[in-house]
């Protein structure tokens, strides 16, 4: 499906007006973007499941003892919502979800993803966003404890290194590669 075709199936009004129109486009595009990153994760799960189990000590603090309920494209669609964040912090978070997963040897399972995802995206907004709310916003989004946001923030920002700069190239990379599935446009 083409982006005219994607806007023209999800419009409000069809009498919008280009600002409006433009609008509705963008909440599209998020959408469609979630839709990409969330198979793209469950695909790489899939993927590490016939992997052998890592006992590292930050797989003990992203686990969860059992599955989450909400599934990873509603998890995903609900902090987009709650949070306002553009494209390009989710596109970040990404990319500093595949950082630890190359330079740390993290394992992203059905048990440690949705708190790995929402950390990543809460440092991504951190780093990335112009309007911050307080962490306890954030920790109501997530569905956690301010207590364990902190903690969980702290363990990601040790496995990353506290390296939060992204080159544009290595930005336009994950984009280009993100949007190319659906022949998305980013404009």
């Amino acid at each position: 499906m083409n982006t005219s075709e994607l806007y023209k199936s999800h419009s409000f009004d069809t009498n919008c007006s280009d600002d409006e129109e433009s609008i509705s486009k963008e909440i599209n595009i998020s959408q469609k973007l979630i839709e990409i990153i969330s198979s793209t994760l469950k695909q790489i799960i899939k993927e590490n499941k016939k992997q052998k189990k890592s006992k590292k000590e930050f797989d003990k603090i992203f686990s969860h003892s059992r599955e989450p309920e909400i599934s990873l494209f509603d998890y995903l669609s609900r902090i987009h919502k709650y949070s306002n964040i553009n494209d390009s912090t989710l596109i970040i978070s990404l990319i500093y979800i595949d950082r630890i997963c190359k330079n740390k040897g993290v394992k992203l399972t059905k048990y440690n993803i949705h708190r790995i995802l929402f950390i990543s995206i809460l440092i991504s907004i951190k780093f990335n966003e112009e309007k911050i709310y307080p962490n306890s916003f954030y920790s109501k989004i997530a569905g956690i404890s301010i207590k364990e946001l902190i903690k969980l923030e702290s363990a990601f920002l040790k496995l990353i290194d506290f390296k939060l700069y992204i080159s544009e190239e290595i930005y336009n990379i994950y984009s280009t590669y993100l949007y190319s599935f659906d022949k998305i446009s980013n404009n």
